[in-house]
């Protein structure tokens, strides 16, 4: 199993890091990098990247080594996943090596046993990459490597420059990795990197699309601690964030925007559900909340381009609606690119690190007294099925007479709202299945209502500041304020029915 974090540098700030003082501390001297090249093997129709595997040989110096790599997870820069290493006697792969390395009943495994794909092998590009690499020695006994890498990635198609940070841990515990990255910067502006030099190669190759990753099913134990149960809830969220930042990144799909955005907001969630037995930092809650408003801004403009006006949209007024519709989609462009912007930050960087590294080595126990740390080690069921009590509460309190609450009123119950539908799918493996269906059901009805209603309130303000940013949509922008304002004064009962089917049921638990 590898695990490495990557982090990409500019390359005027490699000198900076060879002369850092920890690489100073490994005890080796800055010399001259030594040139890594290696040669990525693939079939006329790229059998090994589409089952999420690369397949290269590596020359250092008169030594030829093969590896194979298998699609792991990459969160926060951190890349987990298998790796299989042995020398070769040539230049090209030889298959018959990994057969008993691979399961036969793997995609891959089928690959390296199928003789006509040994056969149809071929060199699909080349990274030239000189490294420097330094081994780290930490007190805590961890061992890693850190490299330093200057160089290209080629193909027939074209070329691309790379200067990266890589830390590879040898041995001992993950933390190891963010501490020294947290380190490093304090000298130097580093990034995470969402891609391995095999995907940069074969993004040379083809155009791919970042799918956008919504949140996996989580199941808890019922014999979890409230600790367990967190840290199974922290890494949920996390995992929907990570997955989507390259998307966000790529500045070309709104859903990965969204996704990313609802993964931050479950995160913020859980982190306010806990956080009585759990507290983190206040300064986790406001970083959150920069990078959730920075990812905001691009999906209204999106909601608004799309869904909010297609309801305005008739066959008298396409004509009319069009301007609108090309000035929201502008702006939504220009905040995707913000939004990427934020993701690519070192800002976001030392959030992302710093965050992985308080949860790994869960960082809330450092204040707490004996009995708290007690306290986190109880059963996680009877403190579910109280917060999802105190949750139902606090929505029925708010919600009371819905239908007519004005906007900012309405807003507050919304927003409780979704604070119970989080607690609810966080918990839904501790509760029984048919009372948590029904309530999801009851609930999700009722929010997509008020979801709508708010995209509709937060459309009128965008709209609004149209009537003097673009001109040419002044009139367009005018009817669809109308438009929506007369959709939600005649959704009226309709949300009275769902609120009242909502509070007759109880919380599941």
């Amino acid at each position: 199993m590898e695990r490495e974090l990557k982090l990409r540098v500019a390359k005027e700030d490699l000198g900076t890091l060879r002369h850092a003082p920890m690489l100073a501390q490994s005890g080796r001297k800055v010399g001259t990098p030594h040139l890594l090249m290696s040669t990525y093997f693939d079939t006329p129709e790229l059998s090994f990247h589409w089952c999420g595997a690369s397949l290269r040989v590596r020359t250092v110096g008169k030594q030829k080594m093969q590896t194979l790599k298998l699609e792991g997870s990459a969160k926060a820069g951190l890349f987990d996943r298998d790796e299989f290493e042995m020398p070769v006697n040539s230049d090209t792969p030889d298959l018959k090596l990994l057969c008993d390395q691979i399961p036969d009943d793997s995609d891959c495994g089928k690959l390296v046993r199928d003789e006509t794909v040994a056969a149809r092998l071929k060199p699909v590009f080349v990274t030239r990459i000189n490294r420097s690499a330094f081994p780290l020695h930490q007190p805590s006994g961890d061992e890693l490597e850190l490299a330093l890498d200057e160089g290209t990635v080629e193909a027939e198609s074209g070329s691309v420059q790379i200067a990266a940070v890589e830390l590879e841990l040898k041995q001992g515990n993950p933390e190891a990795l963010y501490r020294i990255a947290l380190e490093m910067l304090e000298t130097v502006a580093l990034r995470l990197d969402h891609r391995s030099k095999a995907d940069i190669g074969y993004a040379l190759l083809v155009a791919e699309h970042s799918e956008a990753v919504k949140a996996q099913p989580l199941l808890l134990d019922k014999r979890d601690s409230i600790e367990d149960a967190f840290c199974a809830i922290a890494r949920n969220c996390l995992d929907q964030v990570h997955a989507n930042e390259r998307g966000v990144v790529s500045g070309h799909d709104p859903s990965s925007v969204h996704q990313m955005r609802v993964g931050l907001r479950r995160l913020r969630s859980a982190l306010d559900l806990f956080a009585k037995v759990i507290p983190a930092s206040s300064g986790f809650d406001e970083e959150l909340r920069w990078i959730a408003s920075e990812l905001g801004a691009a999906r209204d403009w999106e909601v608004l381009a799309g869904a909010t006006l297609e309801r305005a949209s008739t066959n008298g007024n396409a004509n009319e609606i069009q301007p609108v519709r090309q000035a929201c989609e502008q702006i939504a462009v220009n905040n995707r690119q913000r939004a990427a912007a934020a993701v690519e930050s070192v800002r976001y960087t030392r959030l992302a690190l710093q965050f992985a590294l308080w949860l790994d080595r869960k960082g809330w126990r450092d204040d707490m007294s004996d009995e708290q740390r007690a306290a986190i080690s109880g059963p996680v069921k009877p403190f579910a099925a109280e917060v999802l009590r105190r949750r139902h509460k606090k929505l029925i309190k708010r919600g009371k007479g819905l239908a007519d609450l004005d906007d900012h009123r309405r807003h507050r119950a919304r927003i409780a709202a979704k604070k119970v539908r989080y607690a609810t799918e966080f918990f839904a493996s501790l509760c029984p299945k048919r009372a948590v269906r029904n309530y999801v059901d009851a609930l999700t009805a009722l929010q997509d209502d008020l979801g709508w209603r708010n995209d509709a309130v937060v459309a009128d303000q965008l709209l609004k500041s149209l009537l003097t940013t673009s001109p040419e949509a002044a009139s367009g922008a005018s009817f669809a304020r109308g438009f929506l304002a007369s959709r939600v004064a005649a959704d009226h009962q309709t949300l009275k029915k769902l609120w009242k089917r909502f509070k007759l049921l109880s919380s599941p638990h």
